[in-house]
């Protein structure tokens, strides 16, 4: 039987926040926790990277201003990690230069807010992000889907096979595939 498509998930969203003050740590915690996600903390770069790929968020809250790897380092890394570069992430800074907004986002950020900010406001951003987030996970799935029979279509094959050849490969197993022709249903 084929498996059917499935829908994007419902389950709560993640939020990392990225930010060398403890402090930032505590007041994103304790005003979102009603809003239905979860926060999760990085002091740094290089563990926001290694907790993003342990369990991908589906947003980053990331400071441009912290010891060792600044955030745009970050951020050019987030961009650079094909595991890793589908996540938004929006910059939250004391920097209010223009130039600073526009290197953000030309290094691919999705976002930017400065410090202090209204807390209002941040929350209708991120609730934003993930709304775009959902709407584009939604239509690169409907993408693989024959309109008429609902099932998987000739990219999702395509892909698939890619992949499965390869793990084969790897792995030393074998592969068959059956192809049937039903035109004339």
């Amino acid at each position: 039987m084929a498996e059917q498509p499935q829908t994007p998930s419902q389950s709560k969203s993640t939020l990392l926040v990225v930010d060398d003050s403890p402090d930032i740590h505590r007041l994103m915690r304790a005003r979102l926790r009603s809003d239905d996600m979860d926060v999760a903390a990085a002091s740094g770069g290089a563990e926001a990277l290694q907790a993003a790929r342990t369990s991908p968020p589906a947003v980053l809250l990331l400071d441009i201003d912290m010891p060792g790897m600044d955030g745009y380092e970050v951020l050019r890394a987030f961009k650079e990690d094909k595991a890793l570069q589908h996540i938004p992430i929006i910059m939250l800074s004391g920097k209010q230069s223009v130039q600073d907004k526009v290197t953000a986002f030309d290094l691919g950020a999705v976002d930017y807010v400065t410090k202090p900010f209204d807390f209002t406001e941040l929350r209708v951003r991120v609730r934003s992000v993930l709304r775009i987030q959902q709407l584009l996970q939604m239509l690169e799935q409907r993408a693989q889907i024959d309109g008429l029979t609902g099932l998987w279509n000739r990219a999702f094959f395509d892909q698939r096979w890619t992949e499965e050849v390869s793990r084969c490969a790897r792995h030393g197993h074998p592969l068959a595939v059956a192809i049937v022709d039903i035109d004339h249903f």
